[in-house]
């Protein structure tokens, strides 16, 4: 192979490298969500006025900017003008808002009728890229609503046309929650005790008691060192010591009580 063509390797590959650079990175855009309209998934009516006319299809209102209906004055073997997309509400409709995805942006009438078909509010649209258009003024009473191609010459490609009674939810993203420590459960309490008795010999005398039995000996040695009640009082040592014995108690004296200690579990 000679240099030549080694040369005319590198050229094109030099090319597509060049081509991939120059390329704009292309953003794309979130498709609008018309949904939650009076209009959603409505058949409209096309005609040349208010009434009458043919019942079309879903493609305006179908939440899909891929399908179209082309308002056309100059419709081939039509009669009349024909102008308008209308839709008939079943009871009348407080109106706030609307969207429209169209082709362009001029010659545009929405009309808004009530119950006797006088105007509500008609007014010229200057938005069509989808965006979501507040009405300066709430509608109130709206038995029909119309679009209008006014151009003669031109067709108006609808490719989606919704209106709301209320501001519809934009889709947001949820915050991850923090990860949390699980708590760790409480230990159920037995209301017992092991209580130790520290006599003023030394001697450590250990029991495990119910919590009233604690409390009780609580009570009196409490009441003896205000003076009044026994000078001994019997612990009953239940299960702890086992022998040939139908109970067993042990007399704790009241002057020889150095400390006691409660560990409750």
């Amino acid at each position: 192979m000679n240099l030549k063509f080694f040369k005319n390797i590198s050229l094109i590959i030099g090319a597509i490298v060049l081509l991939f650079v120059l390329i704009p990175n292309q953003t794309v855009k979130a498709a609008v969500d018309y949904s939650g309209g009076l209009l959603d998934g409505k058949r409209l009516y096309y005609s040349g006025g208010f009434t009458g006319g043919n019942l079309i299809g879903t493609e305006a209102t179908d939440n899909n900017e891929g399908t179209f209906f082309s308002v056309d004055k100059s419709t081939p073997g039509s009669t009349g003008t024909l102008d308008h997309l209308y839709y008939d509400f079943e009871s009348p409709q407080t109106i706030i808002s609307y969207r429209l995805k169209a082709d362009r942006n001029t010659n545009i009438i929405i009309e808004l009728l009530d119950s006797k078909g006088q105007y509500v509010r008609n007014f010229t649209v200057s938005t069509t890229d989808g965006s979501l258009v507040t009405l300066p003024e709430i509608a109130s009473g709206v038995s029909k609503i119309s679009l209008v191609n006014t151009n003669a010459s031109a067709p108006l490609k609808v490719f989606e046309f919704n209106a709301y009674t209320s501001e519809p939810e934009q889709p947001t993203t949820p915050e991850p929650e923090e990860p949390t420590t699980p708590e760790q459960p409480e230990q159920p309490s037995t209301n017992r005790a092991i209580f130790v008795v520290t006599m003023t010999t030394g001697l450590e005398k250990e029991f495990d008691l119910s919590m009233k039995e604690v409390n009780d000996f609580i009570d009196w040695y409490e009441a003896k060192q205000a003076g009044s009640g026994k000078a001994s009082y019997a612990i009953d040592k239940h299960d702890n010591n086992k022998g040939p014995f139908k109970s067993r108690k042990d007399y704790i004296l009241f002057d020889r009580v150095l400390t006691f200690e409660v560990s409750e579990y």
